[in-house]
């Protein structure tokens, strides 16, 4: 209960679920990235962000699909970072140092794109613990240089690449001849593009078994008739029940340390596109909460695996 102006009245901070949890007391910090400098073609993915975060003040926290609510785990959300119109290798420092800081805390940081160059910050924050970086995504983003530019969304996976041991990449659909050099080049790289066969499914999941991971979700590997409010929109991608399936078996299966979401980019008059975003991260953090010792939050899994090819 707050007093302003003589009046007493309950405020619901701008934070994601409208929750906010002392710092000191939360597991998950929520991290906004307002940024696109490099997008090559729709920008708008510095507003998403936001508009997470609005969407998700909507939502239910009680989880139906897991039966509890993860918010009990702690969340809390920081202000956006003051990253607009900066140069990406300034934002990526920028990223690095909070995602230092959230993790040294001994938080697990959640962040909100904006483009896909902020998960290099992300990664570089984590540090030496990442044994794999894990992306969900329509593009490879493995470009050695994309418009002039080594530090960009298109190259992303590369520049992560040179500082993790193994870079998994999930449901591709497009290639450009360059990233494709680059990757049967590349040592640690797997790809499996989308569909994949049942034999690419499975050894994407089991080389990330027992290791400690940076998840990183770009929402372009959903198809975009579910969710078309992205920067590069590319058809063909899993339903939003087989993108769960798959995000189910990965915290199951590894020890996620950080995890982000990208490449958001709001649909001027849409609501469903946000709120599908929103439940995408909670569901998320409802899994990592699920996987990580909570049992007296009385999580349980959800329904059985959707995904035609994960078994």
């Amino acid at each position: 209960m707050v007093r302003l102006g003589g009046f007493r009245s309950n405020i619901v901070p701008f934070s994601f679920l409208g929750i906010q949890e002392d710092y000191e007391n939360s597991n998950y910090v929520l991290i906004g990235v307002p940024y696109d400098s490099t997008s090559s073609w729709m920008p708008g993915s510095r507003t998403g962000p936001l508009a997470v975060i609005e969407a998700s003040r909507y939502m239910d926290p009680y989880d139906v699909g897991l039966g509890c609510i993860p918010a009990e785990a702690g969340l809390h959300t920081i202000p956006e970072l003051s990253v607009m119109g900066l140069d990406p290798e300034r934002m990526v420092e920028i990223v690095r140092r909070v995602v230092s800081k959230v993790r040294n805390d001994g938080k697990v940081p959640v962040l909100l794109g904006g483009e896909h160059t902020l998960s290099l910050g992300g990664v570089m924050g984590i540090g030496n613990d990442v044994e794999a970086f894990v992306v969900l995504d329509a593009h490879a983003d493995f470009y050695d240089s994309y418009e002039g530019r080594r530090v960009s969304h298109a190259t992303v996976s590369k520049r992560v690449s040179e500082l993790v041991g193994e870079v998994l990449i999930y449901g591709v659909r497009t290639l450009g001849w360059e990233e494709k050099e680059e990757l049967e080049s590349s040592n640690g790289a797997f790809l499996t593009t989308f569909p994949p066969s049942a034999e690419a499914a499975r050894e994407f999941i089991e080389r990330m078994v027992g290791k400690k991971i940076y998840l990183s979700v770009d929402v372009d590997v959903l198809d975009p008739s579910i969710l078309p409010c992205l920067g590069t929109p590319e058809p063909g991608g899993p339903s939003y029940l087989e993108l769960l399936s798959m995000l189910k078996r990965i915290f199951r299966i590894a020890d996620v340390l950080a995890m982000d979401f990208v490449e958001f980019s709001p649909c001027p008059g849409m609501r469903s596109d946000a709120y599908t975003v929103a439940r995408l991260v909670y569901r998320s953090i409802g899994y990592h909460v699920l996987n990580s010792g909570y049992q007296h939050l009385g999580c349980s899994p959800d329904d059985q695996d959707l995904h035609p090819c994960l078994d």
